[in-house]
């Protein structure tokens, strides 16, 4: 019961606190807002912001009352906690007694579970003991199998450890270097833990240099052994391209011969001394034989020879090394240092072709080797490698070759370096090098050979000019005659029909030199043979030699019959052959056409068939100076009396010799141009009525007796008869005798003292005395004068005749 008021009791003053909590607030009457702002702030507030409640409430000055209601508060709060644990204090009493109810149940079972253990503690320590064997060993097992793992983890190491000693002392180091690979990579981190693999380390570390200064000197060895065999490799590899491309000769056919390429013997063949490919057996005929074929060949040959294991091997090694930039740089540097010295010729370079032959074999066997290595490794020989090598080579050769042949004046020789620098071109290029520069040495070595042969040609010219007997061509048989035209191709209408002996116009002098010239265009021909020149610019380029060769014996002819001492046969006879030189360019022109095989047409270059025309106008004049000569010759054997009493009534001794001279030469002048004779023929009639003219009108004579001139007017008489006769066909009716006409109408005024019709016609263009001048008629009437006081009869015989004379004198003095 008293539990039950107890309760009853709380509950009563529980629900009246909660009617006094209600109006709590409302019992301090004395609190104001203020206070109550203040408490609710510092109940509110964190404890950051309690300073500043506090400073605000000691800032208002009234402390003590808000401490009187703090207080208040305070008390307030205290009573309200008294009721709640009233309120609460009977369910608190409940729990305490089902906790003392738990005690007694949880000491019970610690009990029960105390007695359990005891029996299971006194039945487990047998099944312990057990277990605790059992955990023994099974530890001792697993230790005993990871040792067995590690044993076999390490055997392998062991083993390829030997392996790797025995293969470095049989020195395949590849497969040494595989072997450090897989046991540097494969092996070593998983055994890494243990002491003796840091020994097995310090052991295999000097191995990879070992290797690689192993592989550098057998890669040195290589090349060493390859450099003796340059020669022998170039050799073959020349040989193959020369049976390939069919350029080689036999005892009947020489390699000039485009045919022979068709007729290619697949047998051994050799470089003669002289450059020439000489076959040394015939047996089966190559025609058909591919260029794949005979390239496969020449691999192969070299493959036998050389064993180009050491540059695989060296590959392989530094490309598990890492070091293939490095290998590749070295080998690069090895190569051209080979490069230099075999394209430097010896300091004692064998003369001729031989030692030529011999350079360029070794040339060919270094870039042979090249191309294998480049076909079997590419990474290590490339295209710009192998191309700036060649380069180095080619300017070598050329300076080489410029050096030792640049100043050949062996036209044979020369033949002979083309043929094998030729065959070293073409066998350059069947391997992929370009030979453009090969090509420009031989343009080069064809100007100097052409230039030799033109001297030699020059020579036999300049030999012909002086060995010719310059007279015509005579033939006494059948025999003869065809063996001319077969030299010459002249042709003369009805020439064939005459009686033997027979002549051609040409002295020796003209077949022998047109012969000269188309073996001279063979001998350029056969240089340019195999140079894979076009036929139309074989054909230009011969027809352009040519053009400077004739050009050369032209200024060679100018040179010879500038001489004095040529004689007018020797000249005249000079003026025809060059005639006949000019026509048979003709000939040579088709001459050409056969030799280059080129079809009629246009052409770029042709002959310059006027190429004489220049020496033509000098030989010209020295004719007409020799006629002048050989005129003042005989005019210097004239000897008059210019006192003579009478005529002899017969011409004078020397003039019937010039005229016979006059007469024989002109007669020889019908082979010349008909031009060139008409006006030979009319100078030279012209000069010798002038000296004559000048003769009589000569100051060394002071008088002229009319005898005299009688005689002179019988000379004069002769010569316009043979004016007259026109020993030059083609003249005009009298216009040769026109020469003389001045001379004839002096001497007809003077002697017929026609002095009256001269002086009436003066100045008249039909005058009897036209070409008469008064000067020329005064001089030689004073001579007559002069002639009549040295013998008196002049002065005796009256003054009217002297008066008429004088009177005559002083106006023809005054009309001159």
């Amino acid at each position: 019961m008293a539990p039950t008021l107890s309760t009853t009791s709380t509950k009563d003053t529980t629900g009246g606190s909660s009617d006094t909590a209600s109006t709590s607030y409302n019992a301090y009457a004395e609190m104001n807002a203020e206070q109550e702002f203040f408490l609710y702030e510092l109940e509110t507030t964190d404890s950051g912001s309690i300073g500043l409640v506090l400073r605000a409430i000691y800032d208002t000055g009234d402390v003590h009352k808000f401490s009187r209601a703090l207080e208040q508060r305070i008390a307030h709060y205290d009573k309200n906690i008294l009721k709640v644990c009233t309120y609460h204090y009977q369910g608190f009493i409940e729990s305490m007694t089902q906790l003392n109810h738990l005690k007694d149940k949880c000491a019970d079972v610690k009990e029960i579970a105390a007695s359990i253990d005891d029996r299971i503690q006194s039945r487990s320590a047998e099944l312990v003991k057990k277990g605790t064997e059992i955990l023994r060993y099974r530890k001792l097992q697993r230790n005993a199998n990871t040792a067995i793992e590690q044993i076999t983890m390490c055997l392998p190491v062991l083993e390829n450890y030997a392996k790797l000693q025995e293969l470095m002392k049989q020195k395949k180091h590849y497969q040494a270097l595989k072997v450090l690979e897989e046991l540097e990579h494969t092996y070593a981190m998983q055994i890494n833990k243990y002491r003796f693999t840091q020994s097995l380390a310090k052991s295999m570390e000097p191995i990879r240099s070992e290797i690689k200064k192993s592989s550098y000197d057998e890669l040195r060895c290589f090349l060493e052994d390859v450099a003796t065999i340059w020669k022998r490799i170039g050799a073959d590899a020349t040989k193959a391209t020369a049976v390939q491309s069919g350029f080689y000769q036999t005892g009947e056919k020489k390699d000039s011969d485009m045919d022979s390429r068709h007729f290619a013997i697949k047998e051994a063949i050799q470089i003669s001394k002289d450059g020439s490919i000489l076959k040394t057996s015939s047996n089966t005929p190559t025609g058909s034989v591919k260029k794949g074929t005979l390239d496969h060949s020449v691999s192969v040959a070299i493959t036998d020879k050389i064993d180009f294991a050491p540059i695989h091997r060296c590959c392989q090694i530094f490309n598990v090394l890492g070091c293939k930039e490095e290998f590749e740089n070295y080998y690069r540097a090895e190569r051209e240092k080979q490069a230099r010295a075999v394209i430097t010729p010896p300091t004692k370079f064998q003369e001729g072709v031989e030692g030529s032959v011999d350079y360029l074999n070794k040339i060919v066997g270094f870039f042979v080797v090249e191309d294998h290595i480049r076909n079997s490794q590419p990474g290590l020989v490339t295209d710009i490698y192998k191309d700036n090598l060649w380069e180095l080579a080619l300017q070598q050769i050329k300076e080489t070759m410029n050096t030792h042949f640049g100043n050949c004046l062996d036209v044979e020789m020369m033949i002979r370096m083309k043929k094998v620098i030729l065959l070293f071109a073409l066998t350059m290029k069947s391997y992929g090098y370009s030979i453009f520069g090969l090509y420009k040495l031989l343009q080069n070595f064809r100007d100097q050979y052409n230039e030799i042969l033109m001297s030699e040609y020059c020579a036999q010219f300049e030999k012909a000019l002086y060995d010719d007997n310059y007279t015509p061509i005579t033939v006494r048989n059948e025999e003869e005659f065809k063996s001319i035209l077969v030299e010459f191709p002249h042709y003369k209408r009805l020439l064939d029909k005459e009686e033997y002996p027979k002549k051609f116009p040409f002295s020796r002098f003209v077949p022998k030199v047109f012969n000269q010239a188309k073996s001279y265009l063979r001998g350029c021909l056969r240089f340019m043979e195999n140079l894979q020149l076009s036929q139309s610019d074989m054909d230009d380029t011969v027809r352009r030699y040519a053009n400077v060769l004739l050009a050369r014996w032209s200024g060679s002819l100018k040179a010879f019959v500038a001489d004095r001492n040529r004689s007018l046969i020797q000249l005249v006879q000079i003026t025809i052959n060059m005639g006949y030189l000019e026509r048979s360019c003709e000939f040579l022109e088709r001459y050409i056409t056969e030799l280059t095989k080129r079809g009629e047409g246009s052409h770029l270059v042709t002959l310059k068939h006027q190429v004489f025309h220049d020496a033509r106008p000098e030989v010209e004049q020295l004719i007409e100076a020799k006629l002048h000569e050989k005129v003042m010759d005989f005019l210097e054997l004239a000897n008059y009396d210019w006192e003579l009493p009478a005529a002899a009534g017969v011409a004078s001794d020397y003039i019937a010799d010039l005229i016979k001279f006059l007469n024989t030469t002109f007669s020889s002048f019908t082979q010349l141009p008909s031009v060139l004779a008409k006006h030979v023929c009319m100078q030279t009639c012209k000069y010798l009525a002038e000296e004559m003219h000048s003769l009589l009108l000569s100051p060394d004579n002071k008088a002229v007796s009319p005898g005299a001139l009688d005689q002179f007017s019988l000379d004069v008489m002769q010569c316009e008869m043979f004016t007259a006769q026109c020993p030059v066909d083609g003249f005009d009716d009298a216009i040769l005798s026109m020469t003389f006409a001045h001379v004839r109408q002096l001497l007809d005024l003077v002697m017929n003292a026609d002095w009256t019709t001269y002086l009436a016609e003066r100045g008249h263009h039909n005058s009897k005395y036209a070409r008469v001048k008064a000067s020329d008629a005064a001089i030689l009437l004073e001579k007559m004068i002069e002639f009549e006081k040295k013998n008196q009869s002049f002065f005796s015989r009256g003054g009217d005749r002297k008066k008429l004379y004088d009177t005559i004198l002083r106006q023809l003095r005054t009309l001159a």
